[in-house]
């Protein structure tokens, strides 16, 4: 089995890491401060997301960062309390997976999922 990451430019590393470790989304695996970069992860599957200063993308909401939680809903409002804007609420999509969608700070769709029971594929 292969694990990999995803390394993403964005004008504030920092900031972008903190908006999803303040949140608990993902965790914090490291930094190199000399050059101001983020590895973002969770300690069950690994590292996930490095972030790294530079030009971000022309469009940033077409990359979508799907993050796998066991109940959507719980999440969503969980989320919601603390300020997160999302751009509706948690539905199932016709694929089998209940959905929520918001933007991380530098535009990115960050999409909370989960498996519905008739999905055709879990992860």
């Amino acid at each position: 089995m292969l694990n990999g990451w995803i390394s993403l430019r964005v004008k504030d590393p920092k900031r972008v890491a903190a908006w999803y470790t303040d949140r608990k989304m993902l965790e914090l695996f490291g930094a190199r401060e000399e050059i101001g970069a983020r590895a973002l992860g969770s300690s069950e599957y690994g590292p996930a997301l490095i972030l790294i200063p530079g030009d971000q993308l022309d469009r940033p909401a077409s990359l979508q960062l799907h993050l796998h939680v066991s109940d959507v809903d719980a999440e969503y409002e969980r989320l919601k309390s603390e300020g997160v804007e999302f751009e509706e609420p948690p539905r199932n999509m016709p694929w089998g997976w209940r959905h929520a969608y918001t933007k991380d700070p530098a535009g990115h769709t960050v999409e909370l999922c989960s498996p519905l029971p008739e999905a055709p594929f879990k992860l």
